[in-house]
């Protein structure tokens, strides 16, 4: 288990549906599109597709962490 930006993640997502940043309840943010929010990036795209490189760069780093740790993802203002 890792810990990022205060979310907790058991495992790495396979595809942008299966992570806890994505929003893809049963009713979407703006009817009538396929695409769903990312809270991550604050983004819109398709659940099914598998996560962008920047993501898996993020996992990646989370999960070489010792177990517990949290990562604090935070924005570049420059």
């Amino acid at each position: 288990m890792t810990i990022i930006n205060e979310t907790i993640f058991y495992d790495k997502p396979g595809s942008c549906g299966t992570c806890p940043f994505f929003y893809n309840g049963s009713t979407h943010l703006r009817p009538g599109e396929v695409k769903e929010h990312c809270r991550m990036f604050d983004e819109m795209h398709k659940s099914y597709i598998n996560p962008p490189k920047r993501c898996q760069k993020i996992f990646n780093k989370a999960f070489r962490m010792p177990d517990g740790s949290e990562l604090v993802i935070t924005i570049n203002n420059e």
